[in-house]
């Protein structure tokens, strides 16, 4: 059995739709814990509603009983998290993105960017930027075919406060 439940997904999925900003973390918008228990406590007490939503996710966990050699491919808009490592043991993770080639907003996750994702600092210097200067981490320019209306108003979800006017006025 590969674990999917082809029951779950589409665009008409509840618990699928954009923007994804209902996890801890995110955006700066709720606290980040890097354990179940203490981030499901903070939701329950500070935002219920979030921790109801996420409770429908966690009822669709799926676990993966893997074996030496297996893989594991998912998107990065699919609801995931890592599980303690137990202790005396180790796991080891290789993880590579693959993109479309005109995606140069994509970019290798490292550790320094990754864990500064989950904090709220990336967004409050994303948000201080000009436009110009996010081209240059990365992020497409106003007028680039990736803006659409969508897109922009997704943008703005995600880092609640950044001017999107350059990008809506571009299109």
């Amino acid at each position: 059995s590969s674990g999917i439940n082809a029951e779950y997904g589409g665009d008409e999925d509840e618990l699928y739709q954009p923007p994804y900003v209902n996890m801890p973390g995110n955006g700066g918008h709720w606290e980040f814990y890097n354990d179940r228990s203490h981030a499901e406590k903070y939701f329950e007490e500070k935002h219920p509603d979030i921790a109801q939503f996420r409770k429908k996710l966690y009822d669709r966990e799926v676990i993966p009983v893997y074996k030496l050699g297996d893989v594991l491919l998912y998107r990065y808009d699919i609801w995931h998290r890592g599980t303690p490592v137990k202790v005396g043991h180790k796991r080891s993770v290789i993880n590579i993105a693959w993109k479309k080639r005109d995606s140069f907003w994509h970019l290798t996750w490292n550790p320094a960017w990754t864990k500064w994702n989950y904090y709220g600092n990336v967004e409050g210097v994303l948000m201080k930027l000009s436009p110009k200067q996010r081209a240059l981490l990365g992020v497409p320019k106003p007028g680039h075919s990736y803006w659409n209306e969508q897109n922009i108003k997704w943008f703005g979800a995600r880092y609640p406060g950044i001017d999107i006017s350059p990008y809506l006025e571009a299109l």
